[in-house]
């Protein structure tokens, strides 16, 4: 009779064991998941950060640019070389 028991009992402990994994899987997924929203939520402002800035820093550079055509041409055609100098080696 008590061989019958013991193949139950390992049963129940199986099932349990199973349960506990399949909890502790879920608890992961939920904790991987709210880490992976946080990071979209940072990286989301972050951008919007950077975006705004860049957009600044646009009207700047063209703001020089209308006020000083000469110098903004002068200082491309500089660039311009020194970058076919660099390449060139």
């Amino acid at each position: 009779m008590s061989d019958t028991t013991q193949p139950n009992g390992n049963q129940d402990h199986l099932e349990t064991s199973k349960a506990h994994a399949r909890a502790a899987a879920a608890e992961m997924r939920d904790a991987a998941a709210e880490v992976a929203r946080e990071l979209k939520e940072r990286a989301g402002s972050f951008a919007g950060e950077w975006k705004d800035k860049a957009s600044g820093i646009h009207k700047e550079v063209e703001a020089y640019v209308r006020e000083n055509p000469t110098k903004s041409v002068m200082a491309a055609l500089g660039v311009g070389f020194i970058i076919g100098l660099v390449l060139r080696r």
